[in-house]
């Protein structure tokens, strides 16, 4: 079943722009595709204070200025979405900051992908990371990420496929159907696999690459030594070498606990990724 109703998900036009460029793209690819951006307002949190009426003032005093500059933020994504070659619907919603990641994953719902903008450093980052695993864990929906500042002109003619064989890999290779179905190249990455009976079995990414063949896509394996260096840089180095437009990847194959005390692929790549990943839990 190929996408055909695509959501972006926004809080600043400027930032945000490689996701609405990704979403335009990704819907230019099909003939009849609905695009919505969903504009997401981030809320201060309640300030700490021993006297009630203090809070409510200051409280009160920060909730308009939030909601004003989120206001002209607002205006300037409808007027860069006033320039695309298709009407788009623009959704509004604001939440608690903590909250925001599960707003997303409502409206990721009623969509057949979400796609956002990469976080980067500076502020923001922590904010962006929640929302992108509120939509991974809370929307069922996958989650197409762009990095800063891409202006590709499509996105899926050469795919790599992360393939760690998890649930999780599995996952978003079913999510990928859509844009796999149109690539011209098809290639399957493992990064220091061992062969397996509960996992990749006799020959690392082979059993994966027959059944990508037998659905008529054109797929075949590199299996990556890292040499030291992380999962996730192996990934991006094969990714570019290449001329990849897309990485396809199951998103937090381990605890967030986990990742965010040892470190590990997703997170990792969440913060350096060079090209657009497609992301399911």
């Amino acid at each position: 079943m190929s996408w055909k109703d695509i959501l972006v998900i926004v809080s600043e036009a400027e930032a945000d722009e490689p996701a609405l460029a990704l979403g335009e793209a990704l819907a230019g690819q099909c003939a009849d595709c609905h695009l919505a951006a969903a504009f997401l307002t981030p809320l201060p949190d309640e300030p700490l204070a021993y006297e009630p009426t203090v809070v409510a003032g200051v409280w009160a005093e920060l909730l308009g200025r939030a909601r004003q500059e989120a206001e002209a933020e607002r205006k300037k994504v409808e007027k860069r979405l006033a320039g695309f070659a298709q009407d788009v619907e623009l959704r509004s919603a604001e939440a608690l900051s903590r909250d925001l990641g599960r707003v997303a994953a409502v409206h990721a719902r009623y969509a057949d992908v979400a796609v956002m903008t990469r976080p980067s450093d500076g502020p923001g980052v922590e904010l962006r990371e929640e929302i992108i695993e509120g939509v991974l864990f809370h929307s069922g929906r996958p989650a197409l990420i762009a990095p800063p500042g891409w202006k590709g002109q499509g996105v899926g003619k050469r795919v790599v496929v992360a393939w760690d064989a998890s649930r999780e890999a599995t996952r978003a290779l079913s999510e990928a159907q859509s844009i796999l179905d149109k690539a011209e190249q098809i290639t399957v990455v493992t990064v220091d696999a061992k062969p397996k009976m509960f996992g990749h079995g006799d020959q690392p990414g082979a059993n994966i690459a027959a059944h990508l063949s037998r659905r008529g896509l054109p797929a075949d394996v590199r299996n990556v030594d890292s040499m030291g260096r992380s999962a996730s840089l192996a990934i991006l180095e094969e990714a570019t070498s290449l001329n990849a437009d897309l990485v396809v990847m199951g998103g937090y194959a381990h605890s967030r606990l986990r990742e965010l005390v040892f470190g590990g692929a997703t997170r990792e790549l969440l913060r350096t990724a060079t090209v657009p990943l497609l992301m399911a839990h």
